[in-house]
C-alpha cells in the first residue's frame, strides 16, 4: 500500500524524532495501517494547498482505491494517520491493497 509509504516518510521527513511506529492488523474484511510518532505534529488545516504529500499520496491513493484514512494531529504532540482498506476489491480488483503499485508501475 504506497499511501502507507507516503505516511511514514512523511513521519520520518517532518516529525523531528528518532522514531516512528508502524502498526498493521489484518481482519477478514479489511487491513489497518497505523503510522504514529511523538514529533512537531502539526495543524492539518494550515497545510498549504501546494503540499499534495498527504492530499494526493496517501488521502487520493487510499480513496482511488476504497480506502479511507483518519489523521489525528496536535502541534507539539505528534501525529498518527489511520489507514482502512476493504481486502476484497470490487469487480476489477481496484481495491484490493497493493493493487496501486501495480497501477503506479503501468503508469511508466
Amino acid at each position: 500500500m504506497l499511501a502507507a509509504r507516503e505516511a511514514m516518510v512523511n513521519a520520518a521527513k517532518h516529525a523531528q524524532v528518532g522514531e516512528v511506529s508502524v502498526y498493521v492488523e489484518v481482519e477478514p474484511e479489511e487491513v489497518h495501517v497505523f503510522v504514529r510518532d511523538r514529533g512537531v505534529g502539526f495543524d492539518p488545516d494550515a497545510v498549504s494547498g501546494d503540499r499534495h504529500g498527504l492530499a494526493d499520496s496517501v488521502h487520493g491513493r487510499m480513496a482511488r482505491h476504497g480506502g479511507t484514512v483518519k489523521l489525528r494531529s496536535t502541534p507539539g504532540e505528534g501525529t498518527e494517520v489511520h489507514l482502512s482498506m476493504p481486502v476484497d476489491g470490487g469487480a476489477d480488483g481496484t481495491s484490493r491493497p497493493g493493487n496501486d503499485r501495480a497501477q503506479e508501475e503501468a503508469k511508466r
